[in-house]
């Protein structure tokens, strides 16, 4: 089992394969993410503001599940399981085309190639989504855990979608956590903030 970049999302069909460059894999999350834990698992007092710095070295695959396993100790059985359901997912699409009464022999072949072709990557997409899932759920235990009022982060892409992975966790558990993301400037440089009713 590793963590590692796999493409975007392919779209697949007798025609060929193309790719939803807007489903980005969550591999490229996978660090930050990391770097959130690290900076907001530890003891807290009232009234105080803490600060991370970002490393700009990029985390491995066994250090990354390593990390979520501390976290969650059933991570590497919540992969297989996801990993397996896309197994047979990919098996099922593939006896669905050939059991087509709407494409021609030639199209079935063409068609189920592309879904062979593509196994890989959807697998490993899994693999990461799930790993992915598991840091975010584990971010949003620690914010209700320490009762933390708002995290702030630069205005990166990545920053605004793990915080908005985050808001839908919050917002899906219970005690329900209302939360907002907005971004401001301070200093001249504009901050993606996460901010948390408590």
């Amino acid at each position: 089992m590793e963590l590692k970049y796999a493409a975007s999302k392919p779209l697949l069909s007798a025609k060929g394969v193309q790719f939803d460059h807007r489903k980005r894999d969550k591999f490229i999350y996978l660090n930050f993410v990391a770097e959130l834990i690290v900076a907001l698992d530890h003891p807290y007092e009232s009234n105080q503001f803490y600060c991370h710095d970002i490393s700009s070295n990029l985390w491995d695959s066994e250090r990354l599940l390593a990390l979520f396993e501390a976290h969650n100790p059933g991570i590497r059985s919540e992969i297989e399981e996801w990993r397996q359901k896309t197994v047979d997912e990919i098996e099922t699409e593939i006896g669905r085309v050939y059991a087509s009464r709407f494409l021609g022999e030639e199209e079935k072949e063409v068609f189920a190639n592309n879904i062979e072709m593509t196994r890989g990557e959807r697998i490993q997409r899994t693999i990461n989504k799930t790993a992915y899932y598991s840091g975010v759920n584990t971010l949003a235990d620690i914010i209700r855990r320490e009762h933390i009022a708002f995290v702030t982060a630069s205005i990166l892409p990545v920053h605004f979608h793990i915080f908005h992975s985050i808001q839908g966790v919050l917002s899906q558990h219970r005690p329900f956590k209302e939360s907002t993301i907005d971004i401001y400037e301070e200093g001249g440089i504009l901050y993606t903030r996460l901010s948390i009713a408590l």
